[in-house]
């Protein structure tokens, strides 16, 4: 099974991130956009896991009940690569940024399956091609201190992921509550 630890966004943002998908539709860049009701944080990607590591990772997964609830302030349009070469489009976190990494610190050192997430970000779309970038950059930067709005981050989700040939579907495999 493959799966990945993660935070899910407030569904009434998702319209919010789906006008910015929008806008950034009308550079005419070649992007293959987050479905709404896939966008998440990543907190740690796991992979391909069998039973017996599910459960290991379950069971290291319980120290969360004991760390605090915190807000995040969600917004800023950023990417990952350069400005000839972009890979990754994402949303950014404006305040609670440090309460969002010292949480994934503590999830990579009890789990010790999967790969480590460089910075918290929320991916809305993946730069298939070097198409129009210009535009793409140009949005961006336009787009650099838009505000997505204020959450707690109350929980946290172990997910799999079944790839489809229409995209990946997500489930929850299990749902930690942070105190």
């Amino acid at each position: 099974m493959r799966c990945f630890i993660a935070i899910d966004i407030d569904k009434g943002f998702r319209n919010k991130i789906v006008e910015i998908q929008e806008r950034i539709k009308s550079t005419d860049a070649n992007v293959k956009f987050v479905e709404p009701e896939n966008l998440h944080f990543t907190v740690k990607f796991i992979g391909d896991v069998n039973e017996n590591e599910l459960e290991a990772i379950k069971h290291s997964l319980n120290f969360l009940k004991n760390e605090h609830s915190f807000k995040i302030v969600i917004g800023g349009v950023g990417y990952f690569g350069g400005p000839n070469y972009i890979r990754t489009l994402w949303v950014g976190i404006k305040d609670g940024e440090d309460e969002m990494k010292d949480i994934m610190k503590k999830v990579n050192f009890h789990v010790r399956f999967g790969e480590r997430e460089a910075s918290p970000h929320l991916t809305i779309g993946r730069v298939k091609s070097g198409k129009n970038l210009e535009n793409l950059t140009g949005l961006i930067g336009q787009c650099k201190d838009v505000k997505i709005g204020e959450m707690d981050v109350k929980e946290i989700k172990l997910k799999s992921s079944v790839l489809t040939a229409k995209g990946p579907v997500y489930d929850d495999i299990s749902t930690f509550a942070l105190r």
